[in-house]
């Protein structure tokens, strides 16, 4: 079942967008983000954790999205949730579209 959660962001470090999942892994379909100030981001499987993207660097009022994947673009590791790294406390903003795989 596809599912969805809103993005807002802002601390400096690690910010959950999904909790984990019992044992199972959260698979990203899509994602959009978009930043308020000067900011690097970088999708990880877990806090802190392993990187699951590249990162990313936005500009005030500028954004990046994925474009929606069926297969996905990436996904966490198993009963591990899913963060957003921020470089710096500022708003980054969006939504994903994402299901749990087993």
């Amino acid at each position: 079942t596809v599912q969805y959660a809103i993005i807002d962001a802002a601390a400096s470090g690690d910010n959950t967008i999904v909790a984990a999942d019992g044992t199972n892994k959260i698979r990203v379909l899509s994602w959009v983000l978009v930043a308020s100030g000067t900011v690097t981001v970088r999708w990880e499987s877990g806090a802190g954790g392993t990187a699951l993207s590249g990162q990313m660097n936005l500009v005030a009022n500028t954004g990046v999205s994925s474009g929606y994947n069926p297969h996905g673009h990436f996904q966490t590791a198993a009963a591990t949730l899913l963060n957003l790294e921020l470089s710096a406390g500022v708003s980054v903003d969006g939504h994903i579209t994402y299901v749990v795989a087993v």
